[in-house]
């Protein structure tokens, strides 16, 4: 597994993997981005391509690209390093959880499965060309059927080679009366695939005009949540990222009409309300999130209950509403693509939307009606970071309602912020400077070789640090990090390393030594004086008990202390 690892991280670039996942910006040498790991405001994630590897000073995570999509992926080391492999063409023995990796494989099959039953299903291909959906969008979307036949269903079983076993555990084939069949049978199937365009799930849409419920969705498993999973997120994410901006709709036709007609910055929520998770997903490719949504009261209130979570996250939100009686897949395909362009110009900050909704349906001539203003809306004002923004919401408040805005700047509530407190780990700071001076000079470790300096330090996790380090440079004669990073086997020292890894001290090579000279000079003195210390110690308890023998032996011991103390420190 290490000659793999090491063939595999000498050919990924970081860049290129981290930036499928998060929207980046050039900082100097490095790159920077938002945390896709915790909430933030202001980037504190950093990307090396010097040294390969990642970290947030946020939130202190950190590693290389394989540490990057196991933590991002939800996935095993083993996983990583294989999906990695495969994309790079590195050959990979063993492999990842098995039973992540059967429900990958049970769910491609069903899904060709579907797609091939769609071929002999005339009414279902009628039904889809009504919608607009040609036999490109079908091949594209891998859209399919499930035969209501409980025989074609068996059949498919018995020669798929899996288990049956697995494609119970899926949950989408099920037993009753010890009789096996699927939970889509006689639907429209719809596969939702990740970012790495592999299956997770399925969306089933009935055919019957009054059939209840109109979509279900696969149930949750190893490899699918409904809460986090995008629907077409795998198509549209480097356009979301270059257009900088990205329009949620509920449904997989909306998507699926919009994509069609060339709107490629879309992606689907499956039949739900938009989650944090899914936002957070959003986040790491644009920072501005538009819901197209239908025109009804039901819609504007969808899109209200994410203004706290926009503005937590910082992001831009807004609203694109429809004429009512319209969802996005019905408009674009009667009105047109110019027609959906046109609304799209007349989208709107969410918090405006607010402020209209809240006046139409209260008022603002009556005392009341302003005040009813004030109190819906002054919560979500004080949610907001911007101080330019954060003003102008309040002078048009203070317009509508005619209270001075010296009054709102008093207005506050107490709420938690979801923030990662600030704080400083408790840790060796002069340590951390020798690391990273180490770490961006690693031919210094050449000058300590074999010295006993190393014994001197009284940091566990910085001693353990300095002698990995000086065991891999003998080794290889050179120091990678996103090699070294797996050596270590605690998460506190990668912590540590990966952080000391971004410091950005500069010192000369004279300097340099000189700091490395002087940090195990004070070391070895701060060692001698403590042996001088216990020695001491020692000997009062000696002359207490009267053990002559030992007094004598202490007493030579710290006249060679005293003699060491004097000719290299005074």
């Amino acid at each position: 597994m290490k000659s793999t690892l090491e063939e595999l991280l000498a050919r990924i670039n970081i860049l290129d993997v981290v930036s499928q996942y998060v929207k980046l910006r050039k900082a100097g040498k490095d790159y920077m981005g938002l945390c896709p790991f915790h909430k933030e405001k202001t980037p504190s994630f950093t990307v090396s391509i010097e040294k390969q590897i990642y970290y947030c000073f946020g939130c202190r995570e950190g590693g290389n690209a394989i540490n990057f999509v196991m933590k991002y992926e939800n996935l095993s080391f083993k996983e990583a390093l294989e999906s990695l492999a495969k994309e790079y063409g590195v050959e990979v023995r063993g492999g990842g959880d098995p039973r992540r990796a059967s429900h990958f494989d049970a769910l491609a099959r069903l899904s060709e499965y579907y797609f091939d039953c769609l071929k002999g299903s005339r009414a279902t291909l009628q039904y889809l060309n009504r919608r607009g959906i040609d036999e490109e969008t079908i091949r594209e979307f891998r859209i399919g059927y499930s035969d209501p036949a409980g025989s074609r269903l068996k059949s498919f079983l018995k020669s798929s080679g899996v288990p049956n076993d697995v494609y119970l555990s899926t949950g989408i084939v099920r037993m009753k009366d010890r009789d096996l069949y699927d939970m889509f049978r006689g639907r429209v199937v719809i596969p939702i695939f990740d970012v790495n365009k592999k299956v997770i799930g399925f969306g089933g849409r009935t055919l019957e005009k009054d059939g209840m419920p109109k979509y279900i969705n696969s149930p949750e498993s190893s490899v699918f949540s409904k809460r986090t999973a995008l629907f077409g997120i795998d198509k549209t994410r480097k356009d979301i990222a270059e257009q900088n901006e990205v329009f949620i709709v509920e449904g997989y036709f909306d998507f699926i009409s919009l994509y069609r007609h060339g709107f490629r910055n879309v992606v689907a929520t499956l039949g739900t309300s938009v989650t944090e998770q899914q936002v957070s997903k959003l986040r790491n490719y644009t920072s501005n999130v538009s819901l197209m949504l239908d025109g009804d009261e039901a819609g504007i209130k969808s899109a209200l209950r994410l203004i706290g979570m926009f503005a937590e996250m910082d992001l831009n939100g807004a609203m694109v509403l429809l004429p009512e009686g319209h969802d996005p897949d019905s408009f674009v395909r009667k009105e047109g693509v110019e027609a959906v362009r046109s609304v799209v110009k007349t989208k709107k900050p969410i918090l405006d939307y607010y402020f209209d909704y809240n006046m139409k349906k209260e008022g603002i001539k009556t005392l009341e009606g302003k005040q009813s203003l004030i109190k819906a809306v002054m919560p979500y004002i004080e949610m907001i970071n911007d101080g330019v923004k954060k003003r102008l919401y309040i002078k048009r408040l203070s317009e509508l309602t005619g209270v001075e805005e010296t009054y709102f700047k008093g207005y506050d509530q107490e709420r938690g912020t979801g923030t990662v407190p600030d704080g400083i780990d408790p840790v060796n700071i002069i340590g951390k400077k020798v690391v990273s001076v180490f770490i961006h000079n690693p031919d210094l470790l050449e000058f300590f070789k074999g010295k006993e300096v190393i014994e001197y330090v009284r940091d566990e996790d910085v001693k353990e640090i300095l002698t990995k380090m000086l065991d891999s440079y003998a080794e290889t004669k050179q120091l990678e990090m996103k090699s070294f990073i797996e050596v270590l086997e605690k998460d506190t020292l990668k912590e540590f390393v990966l952080s000391a890894a971004f410091d950005k001290a500069e010192y000369d090579a004279e300097e340099l030594k000189t700091v490395l000279s002087d940090y195990f000079k004070h070391l070895k003195k701060q060692f001698i004086r403590d042996e001088s210390k216990k020695i001491t110690e020692l000997l009062s308890e000696a002359e207490k008990r009267g053990d002559e023998g030992a007094v004598m032996k202490l007493l030579e011991k710290k006249r060679q202390v005293l003699t060491v103390i004097k000719n290299n420190f005074l």
